[in-house]
């Protein structure tokens, strides 16, 4: 399937992502790096696009998303609209906790999952499968180049569909803060 031209970029880094704590769907502001990182956004797409002409602009409506559209506005023209097919993965009992508390409470779901692939199936959270769903519905109702605010977790997973790549593949892509993707004919640039 084709998708239209998407530039996805990640929120700004937060205090929970600094001190390793699962947000999930909870939230918390942006650090001063995170500021930084989101006007920079700004800063490239008005390099790169000038303008929003022509392009839809979505975004989460958690938070951090939001307080990242607001910084990236100081250099951007851009006017986004909430959906919450854009929200990050439900990590479910996970949400709230450091690496340490998720291995002390759940163990069993913590053992043997390298890197972030944690998030996924998490006790009382989403899956990768539910994720594939809530991104392949985003992306089935678009309908023209589209300018989006989100998350690591269903970036990456927006970001594997488009590629074509199968859950491992999905797995092992990196979430960067600061950079911009732009997904287009099935690959993938990075403007920073």
């Amino acid at each position: 399937m084709t998708h239209p031209k998407i530039i996805f970029m990640r929120h700004g880094e937060t205090e929970w992502n600094l001190i390793g704590r699962a947000q999930g769907r909870l939230d918390s502001p942006l650090t001063a790096k995170g500021r930084e990182q989101a006007t920079l956004l700004g800063k490239i797409l008005a390099r790169e696009l000038v303008s929003a002409e022509g392009y839809d602009q979505m975004v989460s409506p958690l938070g951090r998303t939001l307080e990242t559209s607001q910084y990236l506005q100081q250099n951007f023209d851009f006017s986004p609209v909430e959906t919450d097919l854009l929200v990050e993965i439900d990590v479910g009992g996970l949400s709230g906790l450091t690496r340490p508390e998720m291995f002390e409470k759940y163990p069993e779901h913590m053992n043997g999952k390298p890197g972030n692939t944690w998030y996924f199936g998490a006790p009382g959270g989403e899956t990768l499968q539910q994720m594939r769903e809530r991104a392949g519905a985003w992306l089935a109702g678009l309908t023209g180049p589209t300018i989006a605010v989100a998350h690591g977790q269903i970036g990456k997973v927006i970001r594997g569909i488009v590629l074509g790549l199968d859950d491992t593949g999905i797995l092992s892509l990196k979430e960067p803060q600061g950079v911009v993707h732009v997904l287009e004919n099935g690959q993938e640039t990075v403007w920073s």
